[in-house]
């Protein structure tokens, strides 16, 4: 499946099941995601923090959004100023590094984190989403080269989930 990508500055990509939306939308769990987007310490959220170190500001502030992403509830993949167009192609076997997706409702959504940002805390508000896909409920693999071209298949994942975040600068 092709789809438009188009990311702003300090922007992302996310992969989530509609059903996790309702535990997204908590004041925390949003607010860590504005930091976790601001990888360079440049926007505003800097003077929330005045004489600390970015780097462990963000560490210690984004735990909450990682944890939530180490249970497989969502991935990230932080983006800047892209606009492309991307594929997602289903595999037979994925053996390679991943990210691992649980969809308890096999309605994977995939919207940018700006737009869910914006408009998760507002019901009223219409999300303007990458793509929807409706898949088999069940754990899927994600693996990608780069943004432009990600496979996905569904499989168990390991006893252990390795980080759902990665940046793509």
């Amino acid at each position: 499946m092709k789809y438009a990508l188009d990311c702003d500055r300090m922007d992302g990509l996310i992969f989530i099941d509609e059903s996790c939306l309702p535990e997204l939308n908590n004041d925390d769990l949003l607010y860590a995601m504005d930091i976790l987007l601001d990888s360079s310490g440049s926007s505003e959220l800097i003077f929330d923090f005045p004489n600390e170190d970015w780097n462990s500001v963000r560490r210690r502030e984004t735990e909450q959004i990682r944890e939530f992403c180490g249970q497989g509830k969502m991935i990230v993949w932080l983006l800047d100023d892209v606009s492309r167009e991307c594929e997602l192609t289903q595999s037979a076997e994925i053996t390679g590094p991943c990210k691992w997706l649980h969809l308890p409702t096999g309605k994977l959504l995939a919207v940018t984190a700006g737009e869910l940002i914006q408009c998760l805390p507002y019901p009223d508000s219409e999300m303007e989403k990458v793509f929807e896909l409706s898949l088999e409920p069940g754990w899927y693999a994600i693996q990608n080269e780069g943004i432009d071209n990600m496979l996905y298949c569904r499989k168990q994942p390991p006893d252990f989930i390795p980080s759902n975040i990665q940046e793509l600068y």
